[in-house]
């Protein structure tokens, strides 16, 4: 039986999507064409990112911090969150603790 996912919040590629009972890890790939996860917030979820190539730039509730490979960024749940590429492009693998669900993901409108 496949999972439901939330839409995606964003553009990037979907490379892996994998389910478990104790996680969910998607690997993506971001170019700096206008790539990116969206700002957006989950209830249930806490999120791993890690860098797996080039440099991305994880924000988190306002603060920036980029990640180069196998380095990592916590978002602990209720944070809002998004992430970008912080060069030509970026392979990055995102661990959601527990497995993401269908209604845990809420985009938040950007700040004007």
């Amino acid at each position: 039986m496949a999972t439901v996912r939330p839409p995606q919040v964003g553009t990037y590629e979907l490379i892996q999507d994998y389910d478990s009972p104790a996680a969910t890890v998607r690997v993506f790939r971001m170019r700096n064409t206008g790539d990116a996860v969206k700002p957006h917030v989950h209830a249930k979820s806490a999120q791993i990112y890690v860098a797996i190539e080039g440099a991305l730039e994880v924000v988190i509730d306002g603060a920036s911090r980029v990640i180069r490979p196998f380095e990592t960024a916590y978002v602990p749940v209720g944070k809002t969150h998004g992430a970008r590429p912080a060069g030509d492009s970026a392979v990055v693998m995102n661990i959601s603790i527990p497995p993401l669900a269908a209604d845990d993901q809420v985009a938040v409108p950007a700040a004007e």
